[in-house]
């Protein structure tokens, strides 16, 4: 915790000395440092800010989560739950988060430290890179990246094509895995929060990333689904070989640090609770997760929120949020070892092999039950039978049963992955856009920010609604 604090307090001042209160575009304030002095501080923030908006801090997993219905806003609409929001929503996860944090840190210590040689803080910086600009495609299509993070050398860089954008993630992460192999004489420390310097580990997560992103291009205008599938296990097949290779970010739960869902529920959003589709779908499939992922109410039964619905019954007569969710101690996973297992299955699927499949789709499912296992309410054990007799109940018939089960073993741990199969595949074809919705259907993207039509608008796409889809959706 002594460390962690001291880390807090440092990257304030750098962070401080980056900002500037009369820039908010992408570019950062010009009296940025031009030298770092400590690469593992750097560090730390650009691995504490990523966890962070992974899950729960920040409006890129809060409306995922909502909009794909793992749970729901129980307080009169409009709100986000019925698709309400602004081009102002965004501006910190563009701008600050991303732009002038993550990502310029990132580009500094890529330059700076491959003069030095200390490739271990080079790899990751481009692991990073490569994963928060991802981030970004994946939500706004069009994006700043080649003329990108040049600061007062260029204050209004062109926009990339998706494609584009894509290659050039695919290349950072070879680079990475490149620079890793290396093997620098100075490794990283304590700085790195998710691996504590393991280089193995980040080397399976570079490739679980390049995995993730072939398979989000099986629809894209010009790429083949089976070409996308076999890039896919080329890269599974040096990827995680189970959850210890999980890359995770310990939040420890004492006051100020809590996990991402704990702070914004239950500090400033209490009004949120698990969905009513989730709740629907897990009975349905007579799931063994209902009593982890959701508590009971108050008559003893498990009742979710229909999305946007206006309903004046007291909120205890809904379910929250299961408690190994919402725990203020958690860790926080930049991706899981089930999703790799789901993207395996998937990637089979496509190439014919419906053997190899349903083993993947079998595992991960397994996987996701073992790591809900006495768990929950009251803690509830899934007994290797029961997992055996629900894989029987529910076999791999087609792609929606392996996108399906990935929606569920990513409740809220990766919304942000459950919204984009739904772009991609449709699945699960269930769901439906929220009641009393500002559209009739689930916002396919997300509009340009305010910081970027103030101040780059000559280059900014026109013509961009909620309603338009980024490059790689065809569905």
């Amino acid at each position: 915790m002594k460390k962690f604090l001291i880390y807090a307090s440092a990257l304030f001042v750098l962070i401080s000395l980056q900002s500037c209160q009369d820039w908010l575009d992408i570019n950062v304030s010009p009296n940025a440092p031009s030298q770092i002095s400590d690469y593992d501080l750097v560090l730390a923030d650009m691995t504490a800010t990523t966890a962070y908006n992974l899950v729960g801090g920040g409006n890129f997993t809060r409306f995922s989560a909502q909009w794909i219905q793992h749970i729901a806003d129980a307080s009169a609409p409009p709100s986000n739950d019925t698709y309400r929001f602004t081009t102002a929503d965004f501006n910190n996860e563009w701008a600050f988060t991303s732009y002038a944090g993550i990502l310029v840190n990132a580009k500094i210590v890529i330059d700076e430290a491959s003069q030095s040689e200390r490739w271990n803080h080079v790899a990751i910086a481009k692991i990073l890179m490569a994963h928060n600009y991802a981030v970004l495609t994946d939500y706004f299509g069009e994006i700043p990246f080649s003329q990108a993070l040049k600061r007062v050398d260029n204050l209004t860089p062109a926009y990339d094509s998706q494609e584009q954008v894509f290659t050039g993630i695919q290349q950072l992460l070879d680079d990475a895995i490149i620079d890793i192999d290396k093997n620098a004489a100075v490794q990283v420390g304590t700085g790195d929060f998710f691996f504590k310097g393991d280089m193995n580990k980040w080397r399976r997560t570079a490739y679980a990333l390049k995995a993730r992103y072939h398979l989000r291009l099986t629809n894209a205008p010009g790429k083949a689904a089976t070409t996308q599938a076999q890039l896919a296990l080329d890269a599974i097949e040096k990827a995680m070989t189970g959850a210890a290779d999980e890359a995770q970010f310990a939040y420890i739960g004492a006051p100020g640090t809590e996990g991402p869902w704990n702070q914004w529920i239950a500090k400033f959003s209490r009004n949120i609770r698990i969905s009513d589709y989730m709740v629907n779908l897990l009975t349905d499939l007579a799931d063994p997760r209902l009593p982890v992922l959701a508590n009971t109410n108050n008559g003893g039964i498990y009742k979710g929120y229909t999305n946007g619905a206006i309903n004046n019954d007291p909120l205890a007569t809904f379910s929250a949020i299961g408690a190994y969710y919402m725990a203020p101690k958690t860790s926080v996973p930049l991706m899981t070892y089930e999703e790799q297992l789901f993207l395996k299955a998937e990637a089979h699927l496509r190439l014919g092999d419906a053997d190899a499949a349903a083993q993947a789709y079998s595992s991960g499912v397994r996987s996701h039950m073992t790591r809900l296992s006495g768990q929950g309410q009251t803690p509830t054990v899934i007994a290797a039978a029961d997992v055996d007799a629900y894989l029987k109940a529910h076999p791999v018939n087609g792609l929606e049963d392996i996108i399906v089960q990935k929606y569920i073993s990513g409740f809220l741990y990766a919304s942000m992955e459950a919204y984009h199969d739904y772009r991609r595949t449709g699945f699960p074809s269930s769901l439906q856009p929220a009641q009393n919705a500002d559209y009739q259907q689930i916002p396919t993207r997300i509009p340009y920010t305010d910081t970027e039509l103030n101040n780059n608008q000559p280059n900014v796409p026109a013509g961009i609604t909620a309603t338009s889809k980024v490059w790689w959706d065809t569905n």
